[in-house]
């Protein structure tokens, strides 16, 4: 599986461009999985629900299946749980996995960067970050090849010529 990371401070459109990236890859018949870093605690399950009275009863994971999707829900017992390495292991395979998050990782990512934010750009020091996605001007002083944020063909020839190298 080929796997490119989506970066970028919050709040600068990289779930939106995602789902634009899915859509594209989709009519291109590669199947595309996604893996979404979050810092809070998620839960999807509700309280009262059997799936959450098993979960929290103590199960070390708990698999909630309807006739068209499934979850499941999975304590993190160590570090290594929570890995995107991990994680990437714990999906069917894929043409792509496009991770939103996990920052610190060393997978190959796109930072969408915004340029009216005060925040220092990802790029200038992780080298892990091969292109740009802009909301409105080019970035200065860059060689990282740079795309405009609605150019989503480009973005996607860019990832598939990027992940053909791996």
């Amino acid at each position: 599986m080929k796997i490119i990371g989506v970066v970028g401070w919050k709040d600068t459109g990289k779930t939106t461009l995602i789902e634009k990236l899915i859509k594209e890859f989709n009519s291109r018949n590669l199947m595309v999985s996604t893996i979404k870093h979050s810092h809070h605690n998620v839960s999807l399950d509700r309280q009262g629900t059997d799936s959450f009275r098993h979960f929290n009863a103590g199960a070390k994971e708990t698999v909630l299946a309807s006739k068209t999707k499934w979850i499941k829900f999975s304590k993190t017992i160590s570090e290594q749980e929570s890995s995107l390495d991990y994680l990437i292991k714990q999906i069917i395979p894929v043409d792509i996995v496009i991770v939103e998050g996990f920052k610190v990782s060393g997978h190959r990512k796109v930072e969408v960067v915004n340029n009216s934010s005060e925040r220092k750009p990802l790029y200038e020091t992780d080298k892990t970050i091969c292109g740009l996605i802009f909301n409105q001007y080019k970035i200065q002083n860059t060689v990282l090849p740079q795309f405009e944020r609605d150019s989503i063909e480009q973005i996607c020839d860019f990832i598939v010529k990027t992940l053909e190298g791996e």
